[in-house]
Protein backbone atom coordinates (compact mmCIF):
# COMPACT_ATOMS: atom_id res chain seq x y z
CA UNK A 1 0.00 0.00 0.00
CA UNK A 2 1.45 3.45 -0.89
CA UNK A 3 2.57 5.42 2.14
CA UNK A 4 0.13 8.27 1.41
CA UNK A 5 -2.85 5.90 1.48
CA UNK A 6 -1.64 4.25 4.68
CA UNK A 7 -1.12 7.62 6.30
CA UNK A 8 -4.62 8.68 5.25
CA UNK A 9 -6.07 5.58 6.92
CA UNK A 10 -4.06 6.12 10.11
CA UNK A 11 -5.00 9.79 10.33
CA UNK A 12 -8.70 9.08 9.80
CA UNK A 13 -8.61 6.35 12.44
CA UNK A 14 -6.86 8.55 14.99
CA UNK A 15 -9.27 11.44 14.34
CA UNK A 16 -12.22 9.17 15.01
CA UNK A 17 -10.63 7.74 18.15
CA UNK A 18 -9.91 11.21 19.50
CA UNK A 19 -13.68 11.78 19.74
CA UNK A 20 -14.98 9.01 22.05
CA UNK A 21 -18.70 8.34 22.28
CA UNK A 22 -20.81 8.56 25.42
CA UNK A 23 -20.07 5.64 27.74
CA UNK A 24 -23.04 3.39 28.50
CA UNK A 25 -22.97 1.50 31.79
CA UNK A 26 -24.93 -1.72 31.82
CA UNK A 27 -27.65 -2.61 29.34
CA UNK A 28 -28.19 0.17 26.78
CA UNK A 29 -31.60 1.80 26.60
CA UNK A 30 -33.32 3.15 23.52
CA UNK A 31 -32.13 6.60 24.54
CA UNK A 32 -28.53 5.32 24.72
CA UNK A 33 -28.88 3.87 21.23
CA UNK A 34 -30.16 7.17 19.84
CA UNK A 35 -27.32 9.09 21.48
CA UNK A 36 -24.61 6.75 20.16
CA UNK A 37 -26.11 6.83 16.69
CA UNK A 38 -26.38 10.61 16.73
CA UNK A 39 -22.78 11.05 17.90
CA UNK A 40 -21.43 8.62 15.30
CA UNK A 41 -23.49 10.34 12.60
CA UNK A 42 -22.15 13.76 13.56
CA UNK A 43 -18.56 12.51 13.28
CA UNK A 44 -19.26 10.81 9.95
CA UNK A 45 -20.79 13.92 8.40
CA UNK A 46 -17.68 15.94 9.27
CA UNK A 47 -15.14 13.69 7.54
CA UNK A 48 -13.40 15.78 4.92
CA UNK A 49 -12.22 14.97 1.39
CA UNK A 50 -15.10 12.55 0.73
CA UNK A 51 -16.07 12.64 -2.95
CA UNK A 52 -18.31 9.62 -3.42
CA UNK A 53 -21.29 10.50 -5.67
CA UNK A 54 -23.67 9.66 -2.83
CA UNK A 55 -21.87 11.77 -0.21
CA UNK A 56 -23.42 15.09 -1.26
CA UNK A 57 -26.22 16.77 -3.15
CA UNK A 58 -26.51 20.22 -4.70
CA UNK A 59 -26.49 22.03 -1.34
CA UNK A 60 -25.03 19.78 1.37
CA UNK A 61 -22.04 17.50 1.94
CA UNK A 62 -22.78 14.53 4.21
CA UNK A 63 -19.34 12.93 4.33
CA UNK A 64 -19.65 9.27 5.34
CA UNK A 65 -23.08 9.58 6.95
CA UNK A 66 -24.48 6.92 4.62
CA UNK A 67 -22.13 4.34 6.16
CA UNK A 68 -23.64 4.99 9.59
CA UNK A 69 -27.33 5.19 8.68
CA UNK A 70 -27.55 2.65 5.87
CA UNK A 71 -29.20 3.13 2.48
CA UNK A 72 -32.86 3.38 3.57
CA UNK A 73 -32.56 5.94 6.36
CA UNK A 74 -29.91 7.89 4.46
CA UNK A 75 -32.28 8.22 1.50
CA UNK A 76 -35.16 9.22 3.77
CA UNK A 77 -33.19 11.97 5.52
CA UNK A 78 -31.20 13.34 2.57
CA UNK A 79 -33.19 12.32 -0.52
CA UNK A 80 -30.02 10.70 -1.88
CA UNK A 81 -30.90 7.22 -3.16
CA UNK A 82 -27.57 6.32 -4.74
CA UNK A 83 -25.73 5.08 -1.64
CA UNK A 84 -23.87 1.80 -2.15
CA UNK A 85 -21.15 0.21 -0.04
CA UNK A 86 -17.89 1.05 -1.85
CA UNK A 87 -15.53 -1.72 -2.89
CA UNK A 88 -11.78 -1.51 -2.53
CA UNK A 89 -10.17 -0.18 -5.73
CA UNK A 90 -7.40 -2.16 -7.39
CA UNK A 91 -3.85 -1.11 -6.69
CA UNK A 92 -3.52 0.13 -10.28
CA UNK A 93 -5.98 1.79 -12.68
CA UNK A 94 -7.16 -1.01 -15.00
CA UNK A 95 -7.78 1.56 -17.74
CA UNK A 96 -4.03 2.13 -18.07
CA UNK A 97 -2.50 -0.08 -20.76
CA UNK A 98 0.77 -0.33 -22.64
CA UNK A 99 -0.61 2.01 -25.28
CA UNK A 100 -1.57 4.77 -22.84
CA UNK A 101 0.31 7.96 -23.66
CA UNK A 102 2.72 9.26 -21.01
CA UNK A 103 0.79 12.42 -20.14
CA UNK A 104 -2.48 10.47 -20.03
CA UNK A 105 -0.87 7.78 -17.87
CA UNK A 106 0.37 10.38 -15.36
CA UNK A 107 -3.07 11.99 -15.10
CA UNK A 108 -4.80 8.63 -14.60
CA UNK A 109 -2.27 7.55 -11.98
CA UNK A 110 -2.85 10.74 -9.98
CA UNK A 111 -6.62 10.34 -10.19
CA UNK A 112 -6.40 6.70 -9.17
CA UNK A 113 -4.22 7.61 -6.20
CA UNK A 114 -6.97 9.96 -5.01
CA UNK A 115 -9.56 7.20 -5.40
CA UNK A 116 -7.47 4.81 -3.31
CA UNK A 117 -6.74 7.51 -0.70
CA UNK A 118 -10.50 8.11 -0.40
CA UNK A 119 -11.05 4.42 0.19
CA UNK A 120 -8.48 4.29 2.99
CA UNK A 121 -9.82 7.45 4.64
CA UNK A 122 -13.19 5.70 4.81
CA UNK A 123 -11.62 2.46 6.04
CA UNK A 124 -9.70 4.17 8.83
CA UNK A 125 -12.67 6.26 9.97
CA UNK A 126 -15.11 3.33 10.10
CA UNK A 127 -12.59 1.22 12.00
CA UNK A 128 -12.23 4.04 14.52
CA UNK A 129 -16.01 4.36 14.97
CA UNK A 130 -16.37 0.61 15.54
CA UNK A 131 -13.69 0.80 18.24
CA UNK A 132 -15.44 3.82 19.76
CA UNK A 133 -18.75 1.97 19.87
CA UNK A 134 -17.10 -1.04 21.47
CA UNK A 135 -15.48 1.21 24.08
CA UNK A 136 -18.86 2.80 24.82
CA UNK A 137 -20.56 -0.56 25.51
CA UNK A 138 -19.93 -3.57 27.71
CA UNK A 139 -18.81 -6.42 25.45
CA UNK A 140 -21.76 -8.63 26.31
CA UNK A 141 -23.95 -6.27 24.26
CA UNK A 142 -22.03 -6.75 21.02
CA UNK A 143 -20.25 -10.09 21.55
CA UNK A 144 -22.83 -11.80 19.34
CA UNK A 145 -21.14 -10.13 16.33
CA UNK A 146 -17.72 -11.58 17.11
CA UNK A 147 -16.30 -13.88 14.43
CA UNK A 148 -14.29 -16.83 15.72
CA UNK A 149 -11.38 -16.03 13.37
CA UNK A 150 -11.50 -12.30 12.66
CA UNK A 151 -13.19 -11.07 15.87
CA UNK A 152 -14.68 -7.63 15.09
CA UNK A 153 -12.35 -6.76 12.22
CA UNK A 154 -15.07 -6.95 9.56
CA UNK A 155 -17.91 -5.47 11.63
CA UNK A 156 -19.19 -2.10 10.40
CA UNK A 157 -20.71 0.71 12.49
CA UNK A 158 -24.04 0.17 10.73
CA UNK A 159 -24.05 -3.54 11.69
CA UNK A 160 -23.20 -2.74 15.30
CA UNK A 161 -25.92 -0.09 15.59
CA UNK A 162 -28.48 -2.36 13.92
CA UNK A 163 -27.55 -5.08 16.42
CA UNK A 164 -28.32 -2.70 19.27
CA UNK A 165 -31.51 -1.58 17.56
CA UNK A 166 -32.88 -5.09 17.05
CA UNK A 167 -31.42 -7.04 19.96
CA UNK A 168 -30.92 -4.77 22.97
CA UNK A 169 -32.86 -1.56 22.34
CA UNK A 170 -36.15 -2.57 20.69
CA UNK A 171 -38.59 0.19 19.85
CA UNK A 172 -41.33 -1.05 22.13
CA UNK A 173 -44.21 0.87 23.71
CA UNK A 174 -42.09 1.93 26.68
CA UNK A 175 -39.27 3.16 24.43
CA UNK A 176 -41.68 5.17 22.29
CA UNK A 177 -43.15 6.83 25.38
CA UNK A 178 -39.68 7.74 26.63
CA UNK A 179 -38.77 9.26 23.26
CA UNK A 180 -41.96 11.29 23.19
CA UNK A 181 -41.47 12.50 26.77
CA UNK A 182 -37.90 13.49 25.94
CA UNK A 183 -39.17 15.59 23.04
CA UNK A 184 -41.02 17.86 25.44
CA UNK A 185 -37.87 19.00 27.21
CA UNK A 186 -38.41 22.52 28.51
CA UNK A 187 -36.62 25.58 27.24
CA UNK A 188 -33.49 25.62 29.39
CA UNK A 189 -32.11 28.80 30.90
CA UNK A 190 -28.86 28.50 28.93
CA UNK A 191 -30.43 27.55 25.58
CA UNK A 192 -30.86 30.29 23.00
CA UNK A 193 -34.40 30.59 21.70
CA UNK A 194 -33.37 29.94 18.09
CA UNK A 195 -31.64 26.72 19.18
CA UNK A 196 -34.78 25.69 21.10
CA UNK A 197 -36.99 26.17 18.03
CA UNK A 198 -34.57 24.29 15.81
CA UNK A 199 -34.44 21.43 18.33
CA UNK A 200 -38.22 21.04 18.22
CA UNK A 201 -38.18 20.94 14.41
CA UNK A 202 -35.26 18.54 14.08
CA UNK A 203 -36.47 16.15 16.78
CA UNK A 204 -39.99 16.10 15.35
CA UNK A 205 -38.65 14.94 11.97
CA UNK A 206 -36.24 12.42 13.50
CA UNK A 207 -38.94 10.77 15.64
CA UNK A 208 -41.05 9.91 12.62
CA UNK A 209 -38.68 7.07 11.77
CA UNK A 210 -39.08 5.75 15.31
CA UNK A 211 -42.85 5.62 14.73
CA UNK A 212 -43.37 8.51 17.15
CA UNK A 213 -45.52 11.33 15.79
CA UNK A 214 -45.49 14.82 17.25
CA UNK A 215 -48.44 16.73 15.83
CA UNK A 216 -47.79 20.28 14.61
CA UNK A 217 -50.53 21.58 16.92
CA UNK A 218 -48.87 19.91 19.91
CA UNK A 219 -45.50 21.38 18.95
CA UNK A 220 -47.01 24.86 18.72
CA UNK A 221 -48.81 24.46 22.04
CA UNK A 222 -45.60 23.37 23.78
CA UNK A 223 -43.62 26.21 22.21
CA UNK A 224 -46.11 28.85 23.37
CA UNK A 225 -46.27 27.33 26.86
CA UNK A 226 -42.52 27.76 27.12
CA UNK A 227 -42.76 31.40 26.00
CA UNK A 228 -45.30 32.17 28.74
CA UNK A 229 -43.67 30.05 31.46
CA UNK A 230 -40.26 31.61 30.90
CA UNK A 231 -41.38 35.08 32.05
CA UNK A 232 -38.72 36.46 29.75
CA UNK A 233 -40.94 38.75 27.67
CA UNK A 234 -42.69 41.99 28.53
CA UNK A 235 -46.39 41.91 29.20
CA UNK A 236 -46.90 44.27 26.25
CA UNK A 237 -45.11 41.84 23.92
CA UNK A 238 -47.32 38.95 25.05
CA UNK A 239 -50.45 41.09 24.67
CA UNK A 240 -49.36 42.01 21.15
CA UNK A 241 -49.13 38.31 20.36
CA UNK A 242 -52.60 37.68 21.79
CA UNK A 243 -53.98 40.39 19.49
CA UNK A 244 -52.69 38.62 16.39
CA UNK A 245 -55.30 37.07 14.03
CA UNK A 246 -56.29 33.51 14.89
CA UNK A 247 -54.73 32.18 11.71
CA UNK A 248 -51.39 33.70 12.74
CA UNK A 249 -51.55 32.38 16.29
CA UNK A 250 -52.22 28.88 14.92
CA UNK A 251 -49.08 29.02 12.75
CA UNK A 252 -45.95 27.58 14.39
CA UNK A 253 -43.62 29.32 11.90
CA UNK A 254 -45.31 32.66 12.64
CA UNK A 255 -44.93 32.12 16.39
CA UNK A 256 -41.23 31.36 15.99
CA UNK A 257 -40.70 34.43 13.82
CA UNK A 258 -42.48 36.68 16.33
CA UNK A 259 -40.58 35.62 19.44
CA UNK A 260 -37.24 35.19 17.71
CA UNK A 261 -37.54 38.74 16.36
CA UNK A 262 -38.02 39.96 19.95
CA UNK A 263 -34.92 38.09 21.04
CA UNK A 264 -32.91 39.33 18.07
CA UNK A 265 -33.80 42.96 18.83
CA UNK A 266 -32.82 42.57 22.46
CA UNK A 267 -29.61 40.70 21.66
CA UNK A 268 -28.63 43.44 19.21
CA UNK A 269 -29.29 46.14 21.78
CA UNK A 270 -27.39 44.28 24.50
CA UNK A 271 -24.43 43.70 22.18
CA UNK A 272 -24.29 47.32 21.06
CA UNK A 273 -24.65 48.67 24.60
CA UNK A 274 -22.19 46.16 26.04
CA UNK A 275 -24.55 45.22 28.84
CA UNK A 276 -27.12 42.67 29.89
CA UNK A 277 -29.20 41.49 32.80
CA UNK A 278 -28.52 39.09 35.62
CA UNK A 279 -29.01 35.46 34.65
CA UNK A 280 -30.96 34.79 31.49
CA UNK A 281 -31.80 37.97 29.59
CA UNK A 282 -35.31 39.25 30.17
CA UNK A 283 -36.40 40.04 26.65
CA UNK A 284 -37.75 43.55 27.14
CA UNK A 285 -38.13 45.69 24.05
CA UNK A 286 -34.97 47.53 23.05
CA UNK A 287 -36.89 50.82 22.91
CA UNK A 288 -38.01 50.47 26.53
CA UNK A 289 -34.48 49.72 27.70
CA UNK A 290 -33.12 52.67 25.71
CA UNK A 291 -35.73 54.97 27.26
CA UNK A 292 -34.62 54.01 30.75
CA UNK A 293 -31.01 54.73 29.84
CA UNK A 294 -31.99 58.14 28.42
CA UNK A 295 -33.91 59.00 31.58
CA UNK A 296 -30.91 58.20 33.79
CA UNK A 297 -28.55 60.22 31.61
CA UNK A 298 -30.94 63.20 31.61
CA UNK A 299 -31.33 62.97 35.39
CA UNK A 300 -27.57 63.07 35.98
CA UNK A 301 -27.13 65.86 33.43
CA UNK A 302 -29.77 67.99 35.18
CA UNK A 303 -28.10 67.47 38.55
CA UNK A 304 -24.75 68.43 37.12
CA UNK A 305 -26.09 71.61 35.45
CA UNK A 306 -27.96 72.62 38.62
CA UNK A 307 -24.72 72.81 40.58
CA UNK A 308 -22.33 73.85 37.78
CA UNK A 309 -22.84 77.58 38.37
CA UNK A 310 -22.70 77.46 42.14
CA UNK A 311 -19.57 78.59 43.90
CA UNK A 312 -17.81 76.33 46.34
CA UNK A 313 -19.09 78.45 49.24
CA UNK A 314 -22.67 78.33 47.94
CA UNK A 315 -22.48 74.61 47.49
CA UNK A 316 -21.19 74.21 51.05
CA UNK A 317 -24.00 76.37 52.42
CA UNK A 318 -26.57 74.47 50.40
CA UNK A 319 -25.30 71.09 51.58
CA UNK A 320 -25.33 72.19 55.19
CA UNK A 321 -28.91 73.41 54.93
CA UNK A 322 -30.41 70.79 52.70
CA UNK A 323 -30.18 67.17 53.88
CA UNK A 324 -31.97 65.96 50.77
CA UNK A 325 -29.30 67.48 48.56
CA UNK A 326 -26.61 65.70 50.61
CA UNK A 327 -28.38 62.42 50.02
CA UNK A 328 -28.59 63.12 46.32
CA UNK A 329 -24.86 63.82 46.16
CA UNK A 330 -24.18 60.52 47.94
CA UNK A 331 -26.41 58.68 45.48
CA UNK A 332 -24.61 60.23 42.52
CA UNK A 333 -21.26 59.17 43.97
CA UNK A 334 -22.53 55.62 44.46
CA UNK A 335 -23.76 55.50 40.87
CA UNK A 336 -20.45 56.87 39.61
CA UNK A 337 -18.51 54.24 41.59
CA UNK A 338 -20.74 51.45 40.28
CA UNK A 339 -20.26 52.55 36.69
CA UNK A 340 -16.50 52.74 37.24
CA UNK A 341 -16.43 49.18 38.58
CA UNK A 342 -18.47 47.87 35.64
CA UNK A 343 -16.17 49.63 33.20
CA UNK A 344 -13.10 48.18 34.88
CA UNK A 345 -14.62 44.72 34.82
CA UNK A 346 -14.99 44.92 31.03
CA UNK A 347 -11.40 46.00 30.47
CA UNK A 348 -10.21 42.37 30.33
CA UNK A 349 -10.00 41.79 26.60
CA UNK A 350 -9.27 38.06 26.79
CA UNK A 351 -12.43 36.57 25.19
CA UNK A 352 -11.91 33.30 27.08
CA UNK A 353 -12.61 34.81 30.47
CA UNK A 354 -15.77 36.26 31.93
CA UNK A 355 -14.34 38.49 34.65
CA UNK A 356 -11.17 39.97 36.04
CA UNK A 357 -10.42 36.94 38.18
CA UNK A 358 -11.22 34.44 35.42
CA UNK A 359 -13.06 32.06 37.73
CA UNK A 360 -15.46 29.61 36.12
CA UNK A 361 -18.51 31.08 37.80
CA UNK A 362 -17.76 34.56 36.50
CA UNK A 363 -17.65 33.29 32.93
CA UNK A 364 -21.40 32.82 33.10
CA UNK A 365 -21.61 36.59 33.03
CA UNK A 366 -24.26 39.07 32.05
CA UNK A 367 -23.20 39.25 28.45
CA UNK A 368 -25.54 38.40 25.52
CA UNK A 369 -25.43 35.19 23.49
CA UNK A 370 -21.88 34.38 22.38
CA UNK A 371 -21.24 35.12 18.72
CA UNK A 372 -17.49 34.49 18.57
CA UNK A 373 -16.55 31.03 17.33
CA UNK A 374 -14.77 28.49 19.51
CA UNK A 375 -12.31 25.76 18.60
CA UNK A 376 -14.87 23.04 19.29
CA UNK A 377 -13.35 19.80 20.54
CA UNK A 378 -10.06 21.46 21.50
CA UNK A 379 -8.54 22.04 24.93
CA UNK A 380 -6.44 24.85 26.46
CA UNK A 381 -4.59 24.49 29.77
CA UNK A 382 -5.46 28.10 30.68
CA UNK A 383 -9.02 28.31 29.33
CA UNK A 384 -10.49 24.80 29.44
CA UNK A 385 -12.58 22.96 26.88
CA UNK A 386 -13.67 24.45 23.53
CA UNK A 387 -11.58 27.65 23.90
CA UNK A 388 -12.48 30.80 21.97
CA UNK A 389 -10.63 31.15 18.67
CA UNK A 390 -10.47 29.09 15.49
CA UNK A 391 -7.09 27.48 16.27
CA UNK A 392 -6.94 28.00 20.03
CA UNK A 393 -5.43 25.18 22.11
CA UNK A 394 -2.75 24.76 24.77
CA UNK A 395 0.07 25.10 22.25
CA UNK A 396 -1.28 28.17 20.44
CA UNK A 397 -2.80 30.06 23.40
CA UNK A 398 -2.11 33.80 23.34
CA UNK A 399 -3.45 34.45 26.85
CA UNK A 400 -1.43 32.04 28.93
CA UNK A 401 -1.95 32.06 32.69
CA UNK A 402 0.78 31.36 35.22
CA UNK A 403 2.19 27.81 35.00
CA UNK A 404 0.56 27.34 31.56
CA UNK A 405 1.45 23.96 30.04
CA UNK A 406 1.57 23.89 26.26
CA UNK A 407 1.45 20.07 26.10
CA UNK A 408 -1.88 19.78 27.92
CA UNK A 409 -4.58 18.02 25.88
CA UNK A 410 -8.22 17.00 26.27
CA UNK A 411 -7.26 13.56 27.53
CA UNK A 412 -4.20 14.67 29.53
CA UNK A 413 -4.99 18.06 31.01
CA UNK A 414 -1.93 18.22 33.31
CA UNK A 415 -3.98 19.88 36.05
CA UNK A 416 -5.32 22.59 33.72
CA UNK A 417 -8.57 24.52 33.64
CA UNK A 418 -11.81 22.49 33.46
CA UNK A 419 -14.12 25.27 32.25
CA UNK A 420 -16.97 23.96 30.08
CA UNK A 421 -18.99 26.66 28.26
CA UNK A 422 -22.75 26.79 28.66
CA UNK A 423 -25.09 27.26 25.71
CA UNK A 424 -25.04 31.01 26.27
CA UNK A 425 -21.30 31.01 25.77
CA UNK A 426 -21.37 28.91 22.57
CA UNK A 427 -22.36 30.48 19.25
CA UNK A 428 -25.74 29.18 18.07
CA UNK A 429 -24.26 27.75 14.87
CA UNK A 430 -21.82 25.62 16.93
CA UNK A 431 -24.30 24.21 19.45
CA UNK A 432 -24.86 20.98 17.51
CA UNK A 433 -21.15 20.09 17.58
CA UNK A 434 -20.81 16.46 18.66
CA UNK A 435 -18.09 17.21 21.24
CA UNK A 436 -20.32 19.71 23.10
CA UNK A 437 -24.01 18.98 22.55
CA UNK A 438 -25.47 17.02 25.47
CA UNK A 439 -22.07 16.59 27.12
CA UNK A 440 -20.19 17.99 30.10
CA UNK A 441 -16.60 18.44 31.15
CA UNK A 442 -14.81 15.12 31.79
CA UNK A 443 -14.23 14.48 35.48
CA UNK A 444 -11.33 12.10 35.09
Amino acid sequence: MPSTAKQAETTAYENARSNPLTRVHGRPTRSDYEILKSEASALASEVEDITYPWSKNATDNYGLLGDILGADEYDELTNIDTYVVPTEPASYDPAITNTTLTHERKRREEEWDLIRTLWFIRKGFLRGIVDNLCDALDEQYYAQLKHRLTAYQNVTPFQLLEHLNNRWCPLDVKAKKALKDAYYTKWASDEHLTAFGKRLDDDQRALVRSDVTIADDDKLQFYLEQMYDSNQFEKSAMLDWEKKPSITKADYAAAKDYFEDLVKATDTYAQNSGGGTTGRNKYESANHMADIGDDIREYIANLASATAGATQEQAANTMSKNTQFNEMVAQIKALTDAVAKLTAAKENRDPNTGGASGKNGERESRRPQMTKLRNMGAYCHSHGFHPVGADHNSATCSWKKADHKTKATWGNRLGGDTFWPSAKRVAVEQQNHHTWKGKAAPIA
